[in-house]
């Protein structure tokens, strides 16, 4: 069996790599932010036009009971 390679990090490669840990961290931090807000957004845009719907059936229907009387 051959011997196992040791791997040594010299200060400037630890750096290097915390910094690339760091950036992956912030990457995955961000994506879940993005889509926390777009979820937000895509609620609040569907309860407006759920809204704006119910109200235009509703002013319609009272239009429509208002000229029949």
């Amino acid at each position: 069996m051959p011997p196992q390679k040791v791997v040594q990090q010299t200060p400037e490669t630890s750096v290097i790599t915390a910094k690339i840990e760091d950036l992956k961290k912030l990457v995955i931090i961000i994506g879940k932010d993005s889509r926390f807000a777009a979820g937000l957004w895509v609620g609040f845009v569907k309860g407006l036009a759920v809204g704006i719907l119910i109200s235009m059936a509703l002013a319609g229907l009272k239009v429509v009971l208002m000229s029949s009387a």
